[in-house]
Order: C-alpha cells, then structure tokens, then sequence
C-alpha cells in the first residue's frame, strides 16, 4: 500500500514527478497560457476590441459601397452618413 504509483518514493527521490506529475504540470501550463492570452490578449486571436473611429470609418466604407453599386439613393445615402457621424 506504501509503495502504490502516485505516492511511491520512486517519484520523488529521483528528481521527478511520475507520470501523474507531468499530466498536471502540462494542465497547469496550458492553463497558464490560456490566461495569459485571455487576459492581454496573447497570440493574435479573433475576438479583440477596436475603438469607434475604426468602426465608423468601416461603416462609412460600407455605405459608400452601397451607394456607388446603387443599393441606396444619394438621399438615404446623407441620412445614414448623419446617424453614423453623429
């Protein structure tokens, strides 16, 4: 019973872990990357915020490309570039 795999004193009087040991060691690693990428958002990843400039200029690249393929007038064209800007 003394002598059982993950206590046995063959895992630590040798320098290492056992195998229990390194499953947890590579958990805990990925854990840490995982948080390390979710809080400072490490490795490229899709999810990052922009700010509003970025997102009105796309919005206004948008709506010019609906008004030179003609989905929109030039009229409806003014009144949603004043809701964007504004």
């Amino acid at each position: 019973m003394w002598g059982c795999w993950p206590f046995s004193s063959w895992s630590f009087m040798h320098g290492g872990f056992g195998p229990g040991g390194w499953f947890v060691g590579l958990l805990v690693l990925l854990a840490v990357l995982w948080l390390l990428r979710s809080v400072f958002g490490l490795g490229g990843g899709c999810c990052h915020r922009r700010n509003a400039r970025a997102d009105r200029d796309d919005a206004l690249r948008l709506l010019d490309h609906r008004l030179a393929a003609g989905s929109i007038t030039p009229e409806e064209y003014e009144r949603l570039r004043r809701a964007i800007v504004s």
